[in-house]
């Protein structure tokens, strides 16, 4: 067997493993495949010196330098009509090699307006030297060529997200399974195409055929394994680049997941892995020091739609307290940060959960209900003194937590408003009694009126709307909130009162307007939109 070649990833840092090299450093991730562009009619390229199957072009560039490698990075579709090609054999061959030595996939060759066809010496030296040659017709731009590559390129980035959602929903459904540590194994080892082995004190799962470890292999299962340790680490046994991951606590010995093919993993496989690493994290009851993707994941499927999804409502308990007693409400959590430095990861400590969402504004989290009203107090105050600004929803069932969180969603607002962090109300609000839920939603569609469609300027009109009653009428200080000009944000409220025949000077009028805007169904709240509408 060939020496296996190892790498790990420092102790302590992010565990997403380093990108799948690419002719020292260009990722499949961010590259397409030649063959994809040669199968292009549009193009009509015609290979004079052919590439291998497994070629691969990160973009395609023009180039007429005498000597362009300085300039590239590797990867590319080089493409010249010839200008400066040099003639005598030494200088063209020093061109071709540095081309060679830049790690440029493949040299396209326009045959007009300089040359009427490819040169036999170029080709000839280009054959020599392994340099793959393309014919670019005189009816193809090269404008042509980079547009197809950037394309491709598109095409092969949505498809990966795509990927990457479908493989989130089957591995928390996985999770919850009879056996979810075996179920999360095979659902990765499909979704990656790959062996994978879970290994502890004693093994703990395996999918596929796993291969003898060399002694490198085990050594470095040791160090991965180790509190402290490195959280990842590639080892080369052919035909297989295998991964290992540490799965656990940071502080204790840790299980460490291994998974292996030959092909290395791409962007999307290693966000596909990070899911799976950190479910089997949950799984171990382990606490993360971090929201990592699954948390982020997890708390979008749960506040999205007015039902949560079920599969990970189900996991909802074990998610938030693992061995202790299944919380018997739930609260959502907004939260903006308020200082001038850029926004820090939510800590799960400080937030006491791990179902956090940062990826929007504002911050989202499910919480177990803490019990008592000085517990949420003090939980808003801490979080005020760490620069974030919160507000708390009422405790609900699982199966309400999008109604809560469009609650702390106007809740956060009022607190914007006031500069200070919101609880709801103890007592409870008789006028919530006075209409049910969808009389509740169908008297706001009647009152917001043509500001209750879906479209882009009634979603602007009511987040102005919000701010402006949420300010006390207050223009500067809602233009500042949206990030708009006060004449702007007069022009809304005008054609609001316009469309809406009202007078918002008429403190009645404005109560109407509050109780459709916190009413309405599956609106957001918070205001985002940070454009000027046009008039």
């Amino acid at each position: 067997m060939d020496a296996p070649h190892t790498s790990c990833a420092a102790p302590g840092r992010s565990s997403h493993l380093s990108p799948a090299p690419f002719r020292d450093g260009v990722s499949d991730a961010q590259t397409v495949p030649l063959r994809t562009i040669l199968a292009r009619r549009d193009l009509a390229l015609e290979p004079l010196v052919p590439a291998a199957p497994d070629a691969h072009v990160r973009w395609a560039t023009v180039s007429e330098l005498l000597d362009p490698a300085p300039y590239l990075k590797g990867g590319e579709l080089l493409l010249t009509a010839g200008t400066n090609l040099p003639t005598a054999p030494e200088a063209l061959d020093r061109y071709v090699t540095a081309l060679v030595s830049a790690q440029v996939t493949a040299l396209g060759f326009g045959v007009t307006p300089v040359h009427d066809a490819v040169p036999d010496t170029l080709v000839a030296r280009c054959r020599a030297h392994g340099l793959p040659l393309l014919l670019v017709p005189r009816e193809t731009p090269f404008v042509a060529v980079s547009q197809a590559v950037g394309e491709e390129l598109e095409r092969l980035r949505l498809a990966g997200q795509r990927r990457f959602t479908a493989a989130g929903r089957s591995l928390t459904k996985a999770a919850i399974g009879a056996t979810p540590v075996q179920e999360l194994l095979t659902t990765l080892s499909a979704a990656l195409g790959c062996w994978t082995q879970l290994l502890g004190t004693r093994p703990l799962g395996q999918v596929g055929r796993v291969p003898p470890l060399p002694d490198e292999a085990h050594e470095l299962i040791r160090k991965v394994r180790t509190p402290g340790g490195p959280l990842s680490a590639k080892l080369w046994i052919p035909p297989d680049e295998v991964v290992l991951h540490a799965i656990g606590d940071h502080t204790r010995d840790r299980a460490v997941l291994l998974l292996g093919r030959p092909k290395p993993l791409d962007t999307t496989d290693r966000a596909i892995l990070g899911i799976a690493v950190a479910l089997l994290g949950l799984l171990s009851r382990a606490q993360p020091a971090v929201v990592d993707d699954a948390s982020r994941l997890a708390t979008r499927l749960l506040l999205t739609g007015a039902t949560p999804d079920t599969t990970v409502l189900r996991l909802l308990p074990a998610l938030l307290t693992g061995d202790e007693p299944a919380p018997t409400a739930y609260r959502v959590l907004h939260a903006r940060w308020t200082r001038p430095s850029s926004q820090p990861t939510p800590s799960p400590t400080l937030f006491r959960t791990r179902l956090v969402d940062d990826t929007s504004t504002p911050v989202r989290a499910i919480l177990a209900d803490q019990g008592t009203h000085h517990a949420h107090l003090e939980l808003l105050d801490n979080l005020h003194a760490a620069g974030w600004l919160a507000a708390l929803s009422r405790p609900v069932p699982g199966s309400a937590l999008a109604d809560a969180d469009q609650e702390a969603a106007m809740l956060l607002i009022r607190a914007h408003a006031t500069g200070r962090p919101l609880l709801p109300e103890t007592q409870p609000d008789p006028l919530e009694t006075l209409l049910e839920t969808d009389e509740a939603r169908a008297a706001a569609r009647t009152l917001l009126g043509p500001l209750a469609g879906n479209d882009s300027t009634s979603r602007t009109l009511r987040t102005t709307l919000r701010a402006w009653l949420a300010h006390h009428g207050s223009w500067d200080r809602t233009a500042a909130d949206l990030g708009a000009h006060r004449n702007s944000v007069r022009y809304r409220i005008s054609r609001i009162e316009r469309d809406l025949g009202i007078d918002l000077s008429d403190p009645e009028q404005r109560m109407r307007m509050w109780f459709a805007l916190s009413r309405f169904p599956d609106d957001d709240p918070s205001p985002t939109n940070r454009r000027d509408m046009s008039r």
